[in-house]
């Protein structure tokens, strides 16, 4: 079957000298917040996604690898979470992914009031109504305001947040002055869990920064990764924990907690793909940091 020329294209940059380029069938936003520029398009292969500053956040085939990565390995790592904090509420999406956990108290912190509106119009996929659940909490604000002005402390504190580019509302969160305020936050037990960027070969200066960041105030960290689709690349996670919990349990261990505490479907995250994503590849091994990968 001949394809139909596309005649817009979106361009994420996802290196210094590489591009990933969708056909655009649709634009549904394409808005400047106060803060960054947010788009909504629709493309083939991959549904609805949600752009923020020209890089692909989110996309409606594959989110739920990205946001089961991000949220179960902490939660499940934990031994009893009961408060958690998420940082770039966003799109709803790992606030539905907290829901599966029974009687969690959940407290979600986004600067931009437009994104989550723009989210509850249409990406109703994404959040399934997370965002109007009675255990869930918004909060609008700067999360380094936040941060620094509650008393609250919980055992998980998630950071979901675009790139840290230099002149974004998001860089100040990834540095070892945002993290102290957050250890300083956690439980004696507490995690905290990010996104860390592409760990490609050649493409690994970001979160080899944000992991020596991290590795400045907690004394354990680890770094874990898995293949995104949308964003074409290997994509890391970090996490700092107060105290040492083993990131590597056996997989009958990580699946029998499943099956305790989480309540509706994975699609992606399992024992055996918990072990996958912590077992790191050689050359991210390799990378000097004093107390990761143990």
């Amino acid at each position: 079957m001949k394809r139909k020329p596309f005649f817009q294209w979106f361009v994420d940059q996802t290196g210094s000298d590489q591009l990933h380029c969708f056909g655009i069938k649709k634009v549904l936003i394409d808005y400047q917040s106060n803060y960054q520029k947010i788009q909504i398009i629709e493309v083939e292969s991959l549904g609805k996604c949600l752009i923020i500053d020209g890089r692909m956040q989110s996309a409606e085939k594959d989110e739920f690898i990205y946001h089961e990565a991000l949220v179960h390995p902490a939660l499940l790592l934990h031994p009893q979470p009961a408060n958690v904090l998420v940082i770039g509420a966003g799109e709803g999406a790992t606030i539905r992914e907290l829901l599966k956990y029974d009687n969690l108290k959940i407290t979600g912190v986004d600067i931009d009031q437009e994104v989550i509106e723009f989210s509850r119009r249409y990406l109703g996929e994404w959040h399934q109504g997370a965002f109007d659940h009675p255990r869930f909490k918004l909060i609008i604000k700067d999360g380094w305001d936040f941060i620094q002005e509650t008393t609250e402390l919980y055992e998980v504190i998630i950071m979901d947040l675009p790139e840290p580019f230099a002149d974004s509302p998001a860089s100040r969160l990834y540095t070892p002055e945002f993290y102290q305020m957050a250890y300083d936050r956690l439980t004696p037990e507490g995690i905290l869990v990010t996104q860390a960027e592409g760990i490609k070969p050649g493409q690994i200066e970001n979160h080899l920064a944000i992991r020596k960041n991290l590795a400045a105030i907690f004394k354990y960290t680890s770094s874990y990764q898995t293949y995104i689709p949308s964003y074409d690349i290997p994509w890391g996670f970090l996490l700092g924990e107060k105290s040492y919990i083993d990131p590597r349990p056996p997989q009958e261990h990580i699946d029998q907690l499943i099956t305790r505490r989480i309540n509706g479907q994975l699609r992606f995250y399992d024992g055996q793909t918990h072990l996958s994503m912590f077992y790191l590849p050689r050359y991210l091994r390799a990378e000097p940091c004093s107390n990761s990968n143990r």
